[in-house]
């Protein structure tokens, strides 16, 4: 886990929607806070070469394309919440950065291109505690606008808007070397690994390496992107994550054994 000292880019445009993937496919998760700003964006991860090899063979044809206008209007259903319609509103190439956002956050992988646009305000802060540098609480508040936009959104719409642009996501996300996948599948693995992401409780320690931050434990330092993105929104903001996500797996009428799969 890391923070760097320097200053923030400016923020993209657009990158709001893939939330819509990460947490509420989510981002996750969620989650385009990467700690060192400057560092390389995580791409789409590829398909194991065992998948691409048993997986069938795409329908013949293109995939079906959704005009970025007819998906902005489609998401506007999801929440009246100021903030979720500010980031909408700037959205461009929504359904490509759905499929890329679930594909990453159901592997692990920071969805941090797709997601910039949330990197929060402010800068990331530490206290001393006890002879020890812990996560300040005004770090994690930095988060609260994300988790009340997150909360917002209504599950039974978004399982409507997400099977009128299912074909069409579908397609971007086998475009990005999965043929013949599921997106249910791929969307199923996401928000279950989002709801079964740890929690940490009380003060979280870090220390310093080389201008970075990295988190003391090494189990949570050890874990996947994703997991560390939703930590360091603190166990408030998490657990409102964590919250929507079974909510919206639920309203798909996804099964959590189907992440296994």
């Amino acid at each position: 886990m890391s923070e760097s000292t320097a200053k923030r880019r400016p923020l993209g445009k657009g990158e709001w929607i893939a939330i819509v993937a990460a947490v509420v496919m989510v981002a996750a998760a969620v989650f385009a806070w990467m700690w060192k700003p400057g560092g390389p964006s995580v791409p789409a991860p590829a398909a194991p070469a065992s998948q691409a090899a048993a997986a069938p063979a795409a329908p013949d044809g293109p995939a079906p394309v959704v005009a970025d206008p007819e998906a902005r209007a489609s998401l506007e259903a999801l929440s009246t919440n100021a903030s979720f319609r500010r980031w909408l509103a700037a959205a461009d190439d929504v359904v490509r950065r759905w499929a890329t956002a679930t594909a990453n956050v159901a592997e692990g992988a920071s969805p941090r291109k797709a997601l910039d646009v949330l990197a929060p305000k402010g800068a990331f802060a530490v206290e001393k505690r006890g002879g020890r540098t812990v996560i300040a609480a005004a770090a994690y508040a930095r988060y609260d606008e994300l988790a009340e936009a997150v909360a917002s959104i209504d599950a039974a719409a978004f399982a409507r808007v997400y099977r009128a642009l299912r074909p069409a996501i579908e397609g971007a996300y086998r475009a990005l070397g999965y043929p013949g996948a599921s997106l249910d599948a791929v969307t199923a693995r996401a928000l279950s690994r989002l709801e079964a992401a740890p929690v940490a409780e009380g003060e979280v320690a870090v220390t310093p390496d080389r201008g970075v931050f990295q988190f003391a434990d090494a189990r949570l330092e050890g874990l996947h992107d994703v997991e560390k993105h939703l930590l360091r929104m603190g166990p408030k903001n998490e657990r409102v994550v964590q919250a929507k996500a079974k909510q919206l797996r639920e309203a798909l009428q996804l099964p959590a054994e189907m992440a296994a799969h």
